[in-house]
Protein backbone atom coordinates (compact mmCIF):
# COMPACT_ATOMS: atom_id res chain seq x y z
CA UNK A 1 0.00 0.00 0.00
CA UNK A 2 1.07 3.58 -0.62
CA UNK A 3 1.93 5.76 2.35
CA UNK A 4 -0.29 8.80 2.98
CA UNK A 5 1.26 12.02 4.26
CA UNK A 6 -1.59 14.04 5.77
CA UNK A 7 -1.08 17.77 6.32
CA UNK A 8 -3.98 18.88 8.55
CA UNK A 9 -5.10 22.40 9.33
CA UNK A 10 -4.40 23.91 12.70
CA UNK A 11 -7.08 22.30 14.95
CA UNK A 12 -9.01 25.47 15.81
CA UNK A 13 -11.20 25.02 18.86
CA UNK A 14 -14.86 24.04 18.24
CA UNK A 15 -14.35 24.08 14.47
CA UNK A 16 -14.25 21.14 12.06
CA UNK A 17 -10.42 21.30 12.00
CA UNK A 18 -10.48 20.06 15.59
CA UNK A 19 -11.83 16.65 14.56
CA UNK A 20 -10.46 16.51 11.00
CA UNK A 21 -6.94 16.14 12.39
CA UNK A 22 -7.70 12.69 13.85
CA UNK A 23 -10.84 11.56 12.00
CA UNK A 24 -9.41 11.77 8.47
CA UNK A 25 -6.27 9.69 9.24
CA UNK A 26 -8.41 7.11 11.09
CA UNK A 27 -10.86 6.81 8.21
CA UNK A 28 -8.16 6.63 5.50
CA UNK A 29 -5.92 4.16 7.32
CA UNK A 30 -7.60 1.14 5.72
CA UNK A 31 -6.94 2.55 2.23
CA UNK A 32 -3.31 3.48 2.76
CA UNK A 33 -2.10 1.31 5.61
CA UNK A 34 0.32 3.91 6.95
CA UNK A 35 -0.81 7.49 7.51
CA UNK A 36 1.71 10.07 8.71
CA UNK A 37 0.07 13.20 10.16
CA UNK A 38 2.36 16.23 10.07
CA UNK A 39 2.07 18.31 13.22
CA UNK A 40 0.37 15.56 15.23
CA UNK A 41 2.78 15.91 18.15
CA UNK A 42 2.08 19.66 18.40
CA UNK A 43 -1.65 19.37 19.12
CA UNK A 44 -1.29 19.19 22.91
CA UNK A 45 1.33 21.92 23.15
CA UNK A 46 0.75 24.92 25.41
CA UNK A 47 0.68 27.13 22.35
CA UNK A 48 -2.34 25.38 20.85
CA UNK A 49 -4.08 25.05 24.21
CA UNK A 50 -3.90 28.83 24.69
CA UNK A 51 -5.80 29.51 21.44
CA UNK A 52 -9.23 28.21 22.47
CA UNK A 53 -10.71 31.68 22.73
CA UNK A 54 -11.00 32.23 18.97
CA UNK A 55 -13.85 31.17 16.66
CA UNK A 56 -11.48 31.50 13.72
CA UNK A 57 -8.03 29.96 13.31
CA UNK A 58 -5.73 32.28 15.28
CA UNK A 59 -3.37 33.60 12.63
CA UNK A 60 -0.18 33.59 14.73
CA UNK A 61 -0.65 30.05 16.07
CA UNK A 62 -1.91 28.67 12.74
CA UNK A 63 1.15 30.14 11.01
CA UNK A 64 3.48 28.65 13.63
CA UNK A 65 1.72 25.28 13.27
CA UNK A 66 2.15 25.26 9.48
CA UNK A 67 5.81 26.29 9.79
CA UNK A 68 6.45 23.28 12.04
CA UNK A 69 4.72 21.02 9.51
CA UNK A 70 7.01 22.37 6.79
CA UNK A 71 10.12 21.64 8.86
CA UNK A 72 8.85 18.14 9.61
CA UNK A 73 8.19 17.52 5.91
CA UNK A 74 11.57 18.88 4.80
CA UNK A 75 13.36 16.24 6.87
CA UNK A 76 11.29 13.35 5.49
CA UNK A 77 12.50 10.92 2.85
CA UNK A 78 9.86 10.92 0.12
CA UNK A 79 9.06 7.68 -1.68
CA UNK A 80 7.96 7.46 -5.29
CA UNK A 81 4.52 6.09 -4.39
CA UNK A 82 3.83 8.45 -1.48
CA UNK A 83 0.52 10.31 -1.50
CA UNK A 84 0.27 13.77 0.08
CA UNK A 85 -3.05 15.28 1.16
CA UNK A 86 -3.03 18.94 2.21
CA UNK A 87 -6.18 19.77 4.18
CA UNK A 88 -6.28 23.48 3.28
CA UNK A 89 -4.59 25.03 0.27
CA UNK A 90 -5.23 28.66 1.20
CA UNK A 91 -5.00 29.34 4.96
CA UNK A 92 -2.45 30.22 6.14
CA UNK A 93 -1.22 29.07 2.74
CA UNK A 94 2.51 28.53 3.27
CA UNK A 95 2.89 24.76 3.02
CA UNK A 96 2.28 24.52 -0.73
CA UNK A 97 5.41 26.58 -1.37
CA UNK A 98 7.64 23.80 -0.09
CA UNK A 99 6.38 21.53 -2.89
CA UNK A 100 8.26 23.71 -5.36
CA UNK A 101 11.46 22.56 -3.63
CA UNK A 102 10.47 19.05 -2.57
CA UNK A 103 7.81 17.66 -4.85
CA UNK A 104 5.53 14.68 -4.29
CA UNK A 105 4.35 12.85 -7.39
CA UNK A 106 0.90 12.22 -5.98
CA UNK A 107 -0.14 15.44 -4.25
CA UNK A 108 -3.74 16.40 -3.50
CA UNK A 109 -5.31 19.27 -1.59
CA UNK A 110 -8.62 20.55 -0.25
CA UNK A 111 -9.78 24.11 -0.85
CA UNK A 112 -12.27 25.38 1.74
CA UNK A 113 -12.48 29.02 0.73
CA UNK A 114 -10.91 31.42 -1.71
CA UNK A 115 -9.85 35.04 -1.79
CA UNK A 116 -12.48 35.47 -4.53
CA UNK A 117 -15.18 35.04 -1.89
CA UNK A 118 -16.91 38.18 -0.69
CA UNK A 119 -15.67 39.46 2.68
CA UNK A 120 -12.93 36.80 2.75
CA UNK A 121 -10.10 37.12 5.28
CA UNK A 122 -7.76 37.89 2.37
CA UNK A 123 -10.05 40.42 0.69
CA UNK A 124 -7.64 43.37 1.23
CA UNK A 125 -5.05 41.51 -0.87
CA UNK A 126 -7.43 39.40 -2.92
CA UNK A 127 -5.90 40.12 -6.35
CA UNK A 128 -2.39 38.98 -5.44
CA UNK A 129 -3.66 36.16 -3.17
CA UNK A 130 -5.82 34.80 -5.99
CA UNK A 131 -2.73 34.57 -8.22
CA UNK A 132 -0.95 32.63 -5.47
CA UNK A 133 -3.91 30.28 -4.94
CA UNK A 134 -4.16 29.59 -8.67
CA UNK A 135 -0.41 28.93 -8.96
CA UNK A 136 -0.49 26.58 -5.96
CA UNK A 137 -3.44 24.66 -7.40
CA UNK A 138 -1.20 23.52 -10.27
CA UNK A 139 1.03 21.66 -7.81
CA UNK A 140 -1.71 19.11 -7.14
CA UNK A 141 -3.26 16.36 -9.25
CA UNK A 142 -6.66 17.23 -7.81
CA UNK A 143 -8.00 19.99 -5.62
CA UNK A 144 -11.07 18.77 -3.71
CA UNK A 145 -13.91 21.20 -3.05
CA UNK A 146 -17.16 20.80 -1.15
CA UNK A 147 -19.70 22.23 -3.59
CA UNK A 148 -20.44 22.88 -7.24
CA UNK A 149 -20.80 26.54 -6.29
CA UNK A 150 -17.19 26.62 -5.09
CA UNK A 151 -15.91 24.67 -8.11
CA UNK A 152 -17.53 27.14 -10.49
CA UNK A 153 -16.11 30.11 -8.58
CA UNK A 154 -12.56 28.72 -8.68
CA UNK A 155 -12.70 27.72 -12.33
CA UNK A 156 -9.67 25.41 -12.02
CA UNK A 157 -9.64 22.39 -14.33
CA UNK A 158 -8.37 19.99 -11.66
CA UNK A 159 -11.13 20.52 -9.06
CA UNK A 160 -13.38 17.67 -7.92
CA UNK A 161 -16.55 18.08 -5.84
CA UNK A 162 -16.51 15.65 -2.90
CA UNK A 163 -18.65 17.40 -0.28
CA UNK A 164 -17.36 17.36 3.29
CA UNK A 165 -17.29 14.46 5.76
CA UNK A 166 -20.14 13.94 8.21
CA UNK A 167 -19.07 15.14 11.68
CA UNK A 168 -18.24 12.21 14.00
CA UNK A 169 -21.00 13.09 16.43
CA UNK A 170 -23.63 10.61 15.31
CA UNK A 171 -24.72 10.07 18.91
CA UNK A 172 -25.69 13.71 19.36
CA UNK A 173 -29.24 12.45 19.96
CA UNK A 174 -28.02 11.49 23.43
CA UNK A 175 -28.02 15.18 24.24
CA UNK A 176 -31.54 15.88 23.01
CA UNK A 177 -33.53 17.85 25.55
CA UNK A 178 -36.66 19.96 25.54
CA UNK A 179 -36.54 23.02 23.32
CA UNK A 180 -35.37 25.92 25.49
CA UNK A 181 -34.65 28.40 22.70
CA UNK A 182 -36.61 29.50 19.66
CA UNK A 183 -33.88 30.80 17.36
CA UNK A 184 -30.10 30.38 17.52
CA UNK A 185 -27.20 31.61 15.43
CA UNK A 186 -23.95 29.65 15.61
CA UNK A 187 -22.14 31.67 12.95
CA UNK A 188 -18.73 33.18 13.50
CA UNK A 189 -19.27 36.87 14.44
CA UNK A 190 -17.91 38.38 11.22
CA UNK A 191 -19.32 40.52 8.41
CA UNK A 192 -19.10 37.49 6.10
CA UNK A 193 -21.07 35.09 8.28
CA UNK A 194 -23.66 37.35 9.93
CA UNK A 195 -25.94 39.95 8.39
CA UNK A 196 -26.58 42.07 11.47
CA UNK A 197 -29.38 44.10 9.85
CA UNK A 198 -31.32 40.92 9.12
CA UNK A 199 -30.72 39.49 12.59
CA UNK A 200 -31.89 42.74 14.16
CA UNK A 201 -35.15 42.55 12.17
CA UNK A 202 -35.62 38.94 13.26
CA UNK A 203 -35.22 39.93 16.90
CA UNK A 204 -37.81 42.69 16.47
CA UNK A 205 -40.37 40.14 15.25
CA UNK A 206 -39.43 36.95 17.13
CA UNK A 207 -37.43 37.97 20.20
CA UNK A 208 -33.79 37.42 21.13
CA UNK A 209 -31.57 35.31 18.88
CA UNK A 210 -29.29 33.15 21.02
CA UNK A 211 -25.75 33.45 19.68
CA UNK A 212 -23.01 30.88 20.07
CA UNK A 213 -20.24 33.33 21.11
CA UNK A 214 -22.38 34.38 24.07
CA UNK A 215 -22.73 30.81 25.35
CA UNK A 216 -19.03 30.20 26.17
CA UNK A 217 -19.14 26.54 25.12
CA UNK A 218 -16.00 24.43 25.53
CA UNK A 219 -16.91 21.01 24.06
CA UNK A 220 -18.61 19.76 20.91
CA UNK A 221 -21.06 17.90 23.16
CA UNK A 222 -22.12 21.26 24.63
CA UNK A 223 -22.36 22.75 21.13
CA UNK A 224 -24.70 20.02 19.89
CA UNK A 225 -26.68 20.17 23.11
CA UNK A 226 -27.32 23.89 22.50
CA UNK A 227 -28.46 23.11 18.95
CA UNK A 228 -30.69 20.28 20.18
CA UNK A 229 -32.31 22.65 22.68
CA UNK A 230 -33.22 25.07 19.88
CA UNK A 231 -36.08 25.03 17.39
CA UNK A 232 -34.55 26.98 14.51
CA UNK A 233 -31.04 27.82 13.35
CA UNK A 234 -30.89 31.22 11.64
CA UNK A 235 -28.28 31.57 8.90
CA UNK A 236 -27.65 34.99 7.33
CA UNK A 237 -24.25 34.48 5.68
CA UNK A 238 -23.20 36.76 2.85
CA UNK A 239 -20.92 34.05 1.46
CA UNK A 240 -20.62 30.31 1.95
CA UNK A 241 -18.62 27.66 0.08
CA UNK A 242 -20.34 24.78 1.89
CA UNK A 243 -22.29 25.26 5.13
CA UNK A 244 -21.39 23.01 8.05
CA UNK A 245 -23.92 24.93 10.16
CA UNK A 246 -26.70 23.32 8.14
CA UNK A 247 -25.25 19.86 8.74
CA UNK A 248 -24.88 20.57 12.47
CA UNK A 249 -28.51 21.71 12.64
CA UNK A 250 -29.77 18.44 11.18
CA UNK A 251 -27.56 16.41 13.53
CA UNK A 252 -29.00 18.37 16.46
CA UNK A 253 -32.65 18.01 15.39
CA UNK A 254 -32.94 21.73 14.65
CA UNK A 255 -34.49 23.37 11.56
CA UNK A 256 -31.99 25.41 9.49
CA UNK A 257 -33.20 28.43 7.51
CA UNK A 258 -30.61 29.83 5.09
CA UNK A 259 -30.27 32.24 2.13
CA UNK A 260 -31.28 30.91 -1.28
CA UNK A 261 -27.76 31.53 -2.56
CA UNK A 262 -24.15 30.34 -2.57
CA UNK A 263 -23.84 26.61 -1.74
CA UNK A 264 -27.01 26.35 0.35
CA UNK A 265 -29.29 25.13 -2.50
CA UNK A 266 -27.00 22.10 -2.76
CA UNK A 267 -27.81 21.19 0.86
CA UNK A 268 -31.42 22.30 1.37
CA UNK A 269 -34.66 22.23 -0.59
CA UNK A 270 -36.44 25.49 -1.41
CA UNK A 271 -38.70 25.16 1.65
CA UNK A 272 -35.75 26.07 3.87
CA UNK A 273 -34.27 28.89 1.76
CA UNK A 274 -35.20 32.56 1.55
CA UNK A 275 -34.64 35.25 -1.07
CA UNK A 276 -35.62 38.24 1.06
CA UNK A 277 -36.71 39.19 4.57
CA UNK A 278 -40.38 38.63 3.81
CA UNK A 279 -39.66 35.01 2.92
CA UNK A 280 -37.37 34.60 5.91
CA UNK A 281 -40.05 35.85 8.27
CA UNK A 282 -42.61 33.46 6.78
CA UNK A 283 -40.32 30.42 7.00
CA UNK A 284 -39.23 31.22 10.56
CA UNK A 285 -42.88 31.37 11.60
CA UNK A 286 -43.60 28.01 9.98
CA UNK A 287 -40.58 26.40 11.62
CA UNK A 288 -41.39 27.80 15.06
CA UNK A 289 -44.94 26.48 14.71
CA UNK A 290 -43.62 23.02 13.93
CA UNK A 291 -44.82 23.09 10.32
CA UNK A 292 -41.30 22.75 8.93
CA UNK A 293 -39.59 19.55 10.02
CA UNK A 294 -35.85 18.90 10.23
CA UNK A 295 -34.81 18.36 6.59
CA UNK A 296 -32.79 15.63 4.96
CA UNK A 297 -29.65 16.97 3.32
CA UNK A 298 -29.74 16.96 -0.48
CA UNK A 299 -26.03 16.15 -0.55
CA UNK A 300 -26.22 13.51 2.19
CA UNK A 301 -24.95 10.66 0.02
CA UNK A 302 -22.01 12.79 -1.19
CA UNK A 303 -21.01 13.47 2.41
CA UNK A 304 -21.37 9.83 3.45
CA UNK A 305 -19.11 8.77 0.56
CA UNK A 306 -16.48 11.43 1.29
CA UNK A 307 -13.69 9.17 2.54
CA UNK A 308 -14.26 6.50 -0.10
CA UNK A 309 -14.31 9.14 -2.87
CA UNK A 310 -11.08 10.91 -1.94
CA UNK A 311 -9.30 7.63 -1.18
CA UNK A 312 -10.22 6.29 -4.64
CA UNK A 313 -9.11 9.50 -6.36
CA UNK A 314 -5.82 9.53 -4.47
CA UNK A 315 -5.09 5.91 -5.41
CA UNK A 316 -5.83 4.24 -2.09
CA UNK A 317 -6.77 0.58 -1.99
CA UNK A 318 -10.29 -0.47 -1.10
Amino acid sequence: MSRLIFVPQYPAWLRYQQWWIHEIPDRLMSSFGNVITLGETLVKSKRTEQSRVSMFSPVEVATWFEQQQIMEFITMEIREDDVLFLADISFPGFFSNVLYHKSVNNAFAFCHATSKNRYDYFQPVRESKWLVETAHSKLFKKVFVASEYHKKKLGWKNTEVVGLPVPPYRNAQLFFESKCFDIISVARPSVQKINRKVEKKVEEHFGKVVRLPEMNLVRFEDYYKLIAQSKVMLITSKEEAFGYQVVDATIGNCVPIAPNAFSYPELLSRDYLYNNYCELKEKLALALDGKLKVPKLLNGSLMRDFYESIAKTMGGEG
